[in-house]
């Protein structure tokens, strides 16, 4: 018995959503001449208000001009009929309509755009002295008890959404809470390695000056220290510095002319015998570009791995400028 009441009652409640949804696009407004009655709109859909008699005139507070742009709602009238289309997406007007030969009778509306499922399709409009809505079908009239069962059921149906609303907003805060958490610990995660990359290199900068302290600095005088070649000068540091497995070599470069000097790349080399080879070296200097104006200078340091070469291997510095061609050259050792 209870499985069929529920049954009944679901029955009920799905015919009472849909007669609801169908009255609530089409209505009868009964007006009287000092009552106000409420056309809801949508934009994109023509609402279609019937009149018992022939409308004469139209006033609607808000009426769109094509000509500026302006104005909310497009207003028509044939014969009992008057038609509406809002423009824009929201907003409110009124509207007051004559009928009758004579404009004997006159009504007043407030216009109110809404969404789509809440607009209204067609407004019927009865004479009298109080304002009523009536269903969208004349004579029939829901029961009582389907009344009740429909009011009880848009109770609930609030009732949920309200709290599925709460949830939602509760679900986001946490949600935020949960984001902001994991931000600030990520922060935190950076930070620290950052803090030990930062230890990490002083400790590896105090082992290699520990280790160069321990092993001595070595020095190799170079063989020139100067050249000058194409309005260019190519000065070396009388000494080349060896420790913690690495030399290092201070090189000065001067433009001498009066045109902006650009040279390719610099190249260390070594000679061993009647061979030639290329020792990898890393160049920091006091600019990224290669270009020097008219009395500019650039001072770099070379770093290369001593053992690169050897005891009896001839080290030379050379300039090369566009194609690879040789500007000017210095030899170490």
């Amino acid at each position: 018995m209870k499985l069929r009441a529920v049954t009944i009652l679901a029955a009920i409640l799905t015919v009472g959503a849909q007669i609801t949804n169908a009255q609530s696009m089409v209505v009868t407004l009964t007006l009287g001449p000092n009552q106000i009655g409420l056309v809801k709109t949508t934009q994109g859909i023509t609402t279609r208000i019937i009149f018992p008699e022939a409308v004469r005139d139209i006033i609607c507070g808000d009426l769109y001009d094509p000509a500026t742009g302006n104005g909310s709602f497009v207003v028509q009238r044939i014969d009992t009929d008057v038609f509406l289309k809002p423009v824009v997406s929201k907003g409110l007007s009124n509207l007051f309509v004559k009928t009758g030969a004579n404009g004997e009778h006159t009504y007043s509306f407030d216009l109110q755009i809404v969404g789509l499922d809440q607009g209204h399709r067609v407004v019927n409009i009865a004479i009298g002295t109080a304002a009523s809505v009536e269903t969208g079908h004349p004579g029939t009239q829901p029961s009582e008890e389907a009344k009740k069962i429909l009011y009880n059921a848009k109770l609930q149906a609030d009732e949920t959404i309200f709290t599925a609303r709460k949830q939602a907003e509760r679900i986001i805060s946490q949600a935020n809470q949960q984001a902001t958490d994991i931000h600030s610990k990520e922060l935190k995660r950076v930070e620290a390695l950052d803090q030990q990359q930062a230890e990490r290199a002083q400790q590896d900068v105090e082992q290699r000056f520990v280790r160069a302290m321990i092993q001595g600095i070595r020095e190799v005088k170079s063989l020139d220290s100067h050249v000058a070649a194409k309005k260019i000068s190519l000065n070396l540091d009388p000494r080349l510095l060896t420790f913690d497995d690495r030399s290092y070599l201070r090189y000065t470069i001067k433009n001498d002319g009066d045109k902006e000097f650009v040279f390719g790349a610099l190249s260390l080399e070594r000679r061993a015998g009647k061979e030639t080879f290329v020792v990898p070296a890393k160049v920091i200097q006091g600019r990224v570009e290669n270009r020097l104006g008219p009395g500019e200078t650039i001072i770099g340091i070379l770093v290369f791995d001593h053992k690169e070469v050897g005891q009896g291997d001839k080290l030379t510095l050379f300039v090369r400028g566009q194609d690879n061609v040789e500007v000017g050259r210095l030899s170490i050792q």
